[in-house]
């Protein structure tokens, strides 16, 4: 299937088109490549959601990170799509030499760019659904977005009426992700500014600040010490040296990459952060117990109400979204990454 775009999708102001286009490309053998030289945590996000979908039963995609700049295709001729190139960075102009196919503007607030990739992933898979539109044989997994979508039953010669049903689906995630993320900010208010006293204790005490997390969760923290150190905040993210991850992985299990890190890395004094959705990965868990013996304040970020990070001793401050979405509990963390570092550099003025 040739598929043929004359200008760069926004995902943001055009989330069914650019959905539409990745679908009909995923089925026609194309691959999806992320770039965001700027934003190289995103970038990653991006890909180990179509990659590793966190949906029992949905598919699992190709796409790929490339942080250089993108080779998309010249911005003068129309592009025949072979891969897609999605653009996290600047909006794309006609005097660029190359153009993305797909891209979503750096300005917008972590949050925001993050909920147009989820809603990319989930639109797509929606799309799927529906071969008849897409260019595809009918799917065999049964129908694994239903419970995202539930109303939508469009008839497979109905683009019109998918794209309308889409549309409205857009607009309630979009509103409901924003409550959420507002009612997760107001709910951990005074543990936001109690943690963010501590990392700026721990700054001027001339400390670290360690980040962990799993797949989706490990950009999170990757994204934390990307902005703490934009603060000037001394950040190492433990889930960035794939050497190590899968030496240890290999070695010890998975459940000890981050344990053994913070053995051999945190000091007394130091802040480690974790990032988890459900709030109970075993990784994560064994690591703040071993913080909290080596005298290593634990800061949980986490959804489903707190999960394990709840009762975990080695958790100090506990920093919870009362949602069981995932996508929503990572928007929402999204924001409440933003308030604690913008809290902990006012604390250092």
């Amino acid at each position: 299937m040739t598929i043929v775009l004359d200008a760069p999708v926004d995902c943001e102001h055009r989330p069914v088109d650019a959905a539409l286009l990745l679908a009909r490309a995923f089925n026609a053998g194309r691959r999806l490549v992320v770039s965001s030289p700027i934003y190289p945590d995103h970038a990653h996000h991006v890909a180990v959601e179509f990659m590793h979908p966190v949906i029992a039963g949905a598919s699992a995609l190709p796409a790929i990170v490339e942080l250089v700049p993108v080779s998309g295709r010249t911005a003068t001729v129309p592009s025949a799509v072979t891969d897609v190139t999605l653009l996290i960075g600047d909006p794309p102009v006609a005097t660029h030499e190359v153009l993305p196919d797909l891209f979503i503007d750096r300005k917008l607030p972590d949050a925001q760019i993050m909920i147009c990739y989820h809603l990319l992933w989930e639109l797509v898979q929606v799309c799927l659904e529906h071969p008849g539109l897409v260019g595809a044989a009918a799917p065999t997994a049964g129908d694994s977005t239903g419970f995202l979508y539930p109303f939508l039953d469009a008839a497979e010669s109905d683009e019109a009426g998918l794209r309308s049903a889409l549309d409205e689906s857009v607009r309630q995630k979009r509103a409901e992700s924003a409550d959420v993320a507002t009612a997760a900010v107001a709910a951990n208010r005074e543990q936001l500014e109690a943690a963010a006293a501590e990392i700026r204790r721990c700054a001027d005490n001339g400390g670290r600040v360690l980040t962990m997390g799993n797949g989706g969760s490990a950009s999170d923290a990757a994204r934390l010490a990307r902005l703490f150190h934009e603060i000037g905040i001394d950040t190492v993210s433990l889930a960035a040296d794939y050497a190590v991850l899968s030496a240890l992985a290999n070695d010890l299990g998975a459940d000890h990459v981050f344990a053994r890190q913070v053995e051999a890395l945190a000091r007394p004094g130091d802040v480690l952060i974790g990032c988890s959705t459900s709030g109970s990965s075993p990784n994560l868990l064994k690591a703040f117990e071993r913080a909290r013996r080596q005298g290593v304040t634990g800061i949980g970020f986490c959804g489903y109400g707190g999960g394990r990070f709840v009762q975990e001793a080695g958790v100090a401050f506990c920093l919870a979204v009362e949602s069981t979405s995932v996508h929503r509990i990572q928007e929402a963390e999204a924001l409440l990454v933003t308030d604690l570092v913008e809290r902990t550099e006012r604390m250092g003025g």
